[in-house]
């Protein structure tokens, strides 16, 4: 990658990081699982970016550049995860709040075993001990990416159904803006993906193909469509930015409720 554009990507995302720390600061604890993750993303393109300039002016090696690339994947998925589930949250009041987290956990755990996969390939990268090893674990953690995406869009599609008793819940407008953030995001989440498997492979076969060393494929499937998705999540994010707000009201008017229910029962 030219050193112009990894500059420019730095310059980006430095400016993109300042709506997402807004963004996680407005939406508070219920979107916390998405902005944090989102900043981790931003921060992890800045260091990899700086990491691979600095070893092409050392003329090291960019083995550590293409770790933290990679590994951005990671929090990247894991912030789209969050973002559902925020939007979930918002647009039903009646879902189980037990059920979801335990999958959303789920899924974490599905996310970092892959993360620790590809760190353990690419450590064998830099150690010069690629192996038949090294390329089925690098099989295994894709499989587990692309099975993870694969979730999401069910995952998405499902919560696209409404149910006729949650349209007019107080958070529901909201969430739906949220949950077309993450619907816009998906596509191209799964471009990247594609992406970083196919390079990440054929770097380890050791092969020097276009497609590795094209600068059209890298800026057309991983630069420009993660700065698309972080600006369609900060775009999304500053239009829900007062959804909290619907949510824990509408948490605290079901409290009310049931209290005043509960004494007229008392008195009756």
């Amino acid at each position: 990658m030219p050193d112009a554009l990894a500059i420019a990507t730095i310059i980006i995302y430095v400016v993109l990081i300042q709506p997402v720390l807004y963004c996680l600061w407005k939406h508070g604890r219920h979107g916390i699982l998405g902005w944090l993750c989102l900043q981790v993303f931003c921060l992890l393109r800045i260091a990899g970016n700086a990491v691979l300039l600095n070893a092409k002016a050392t003329n090291a090696s960019n083995n550590n550049a293409l770790l933290i690339n990679n590994i951005g994947l990671s929090p990247l998925l894991i912030a789209t995860l969050g973002f559902l589930h925020e939007a979930r949250r918002a647009r039903s009041p009646s879902l189980g709040r037990k059920l979801e987290w335990a999958l959303v956990i789920q899924y974490h755990a599905a996310v970092s075993v892959a993360l620790v996969l590809i760190i353990i390939g690419v450590i064998n990268l830099e150690d010069r001990t690629t192996s038949t090893t090294t390329y089925a674990l690098l099989k295994a953690a894709a499989a587990i990416l692309i099975v993870c995406w694969a979730a999401l869009v069910f995952w998405t599609r499902v919560s696209m159904r409404a149910q006729g008793k949650d349209l007019n819940t107080p958070g529901y407008a909201a969430g739906t803006k949220l949950l077309y953030g993450v619907i816009a995001a998906l596509p191209l989440i799964g471009l990247r993906l594609i992406y970083a498997i196919a390079s990440l492979l054929l770097e380890v076969n050791g092969s020097s193909s276009d497609f590795t060393t094209s600068l059209a494929a890298r800026v057309c499937m991983s630069v420009v469509p993660e700065m698309i998705v972080t600006l369609v999540f900060v775009v999304a994010g500053i239009r829900t930015r007062n959804m909290h707000k619907t949510v824990e009201g509408r948490t605290e008017h079901h409290r009310d409720g049931g209290a005043g229910v509960l004494l007229d029962e008392r008195r009756g």
